[in-house]
């Protein structure tokens, strides 16, 4: 299964994730968490690229002293390897206090819960 169909299989069945995020500058390994939206963003000069919303639960983060996990974070999909589904654990709840699903920016979206 390719790498965006099991991130919107993810999202359909609301299993959380594992995957690494390979961006230059940003700390490797592996993350964890509960992806809300794949959508696809237009930056101000019209380039789009495709783009998560997860709660990260667990894992690295470069912005832990800043926002403490669980928190909501955008990965770029171009950056992200190694994605699998846990299976095992529980179906996600929708972290309501920080998702809007009418948020404008998913004008273009692949998926969300």
């Amino acid at each position: 299964m390719q790498k965006i169909d099991l991130l919107i299989s993810s999202v359909e069945r609301r299993k959380p994730i594992s995957f690494h995020y390979n961006k230059p500058g940003k700390t490797p390994g592996e993350r964890i968490g509960n992806v809300h939206a794949i959508f696809i963003m237009t930056k101000k000069d019209s380039t789009k690229s495709t783009k998560l919303h997860i709660v990260q639960t667990d894992g690295v983060s470069d912005s832990l002293q800043k926002s403490p996990l669980p928190t909501f974070r955008m990965f770029n999909i171009e950056d992200i390897t190694n994605v699998e589904i846990r299976e095992s654990d529980l179906e996600f709840e929708i972290m309501s206090s920080d998702y809007n699903p009418q948020w404008t920016g998913y004008n273009e979206t692949l998926a969300k819960v």
